[in-house]
């Protein structure tokens, strides 16, 4: 990993998001542009004010690193933040999100879900509550029976490298009583173990029958204590995601563990 991008918008998730980012990038010597998109609720010269003293706040941990920042021009928060990840060829996008403020779960939350799905790197999201003074100790990674379930795999060995503790929870979803859709399953599992023993990580493999994989996947890292959840932004479909919106949404909307999303488009985009 050699570039990283945190979103600012001064709010204390944000906040969280950059505090994050110099963690990660100081694992990785990864250089970090602290990017804040130009909305009229701020003044100009106030932001860049505080974006500067952001920047001499990273330096002091980040001494073998590039740190700078970035003001892109007023438009969709989503669309700039893409375009600012174009423009440095970055390899992380870390933002906070607030989750579900409404009663609506399939409109929550919109902006983050567009960044997600608009972003040309995978995606880190987290909450302004959550604890990142925590070494990140147990990684849930879901397996369903969708053809690209498992390239969220090189992503979830990257972080696990920061942590030479951690654990990783391959968990295996059965959303059908199929015989067909289980085997698939249980086959994509067993290509994962066998990459993680190749690799000489650490695992534990369980497997739950979930109506909804979201709910499924957060009850049970939330049971395990999880620090973070890899998940593709493409996942099964099923008759709740109908409902409630696409997975990804639903996963950020109700998550309070980090989530890292990736996608099948930004691991085989060709301009990357």
């Amino acid at each position: 990993m050699d570039t990283i991008i945190v979103g600012i918008d001064f709010s204390k998730s944000s906040l969280t998001a950059m505090n994050l980012s110099i963690d990660v990038a100081a694992r990785t010597n990864a250089d970090l542009y602290i990017v804040w998109v130009e909305t009229v609720e701020r003044e100009y010269d106030e932001a860049e004010k505080q974006l500067q003293n952001y920047v001499q706040k990273a330096k002091e941990k980040l001494k073998d690193s590039e740190v700078e920042y970035r003001i892109m021009p007023k438009g969709k928060i989503y669309s700039q933040l893409n375009h600012a990840i174009k423009e440095l060829d970055a390899d992380l996008l870390i933002i906070g999100t607030h989750g579900n403020s409404g009663f609506d779960e399939k409109f929550a939350g919109a902006n983050t879900f567009k960044t997600i799905t608009e972003a040309h790197c995978p995606v880190l999201t987290i909450r302004e509550d959550f604890n990142i003074e925590k070494d990140l100790e147990v990684l849930i990674m879901p397996i369903d029976f969708t053809k690209d379930t498992r390239q969220k795999v090189p992503w979830t060995i990257e972080f696990v490298k920061m942590f030479p503790n951690a654990v990783i929870h391959v968990l295996g979803i059965y959303s059908s009583t199929s015989k067909s859709i289980r085997d698939i399953v249980n086959k994509y599992v067993l290509s994962v173990e066998n990459l993680l023993d190749s690799k000489g990580l650490k695992y534990v493999t369980n497997f739950v029958e979930a109506e909804n994989t979201t709910l499924s996947t957060i009850e049970y890292a939330t049971e395990k204590n999880a620090d973070l959840i890899v998940i593709m932004s493409e996942q099964e479909k099923t008759l709740t995601n109908i409902f409630l919106g696409p997975y990804a949404q639903q996963m950020i909307n109700h998550s309070h563990i980090p989530v890292l999303t990736c996608s099948v488009r930004q691991l085989y985009n060709e301009s990357r």
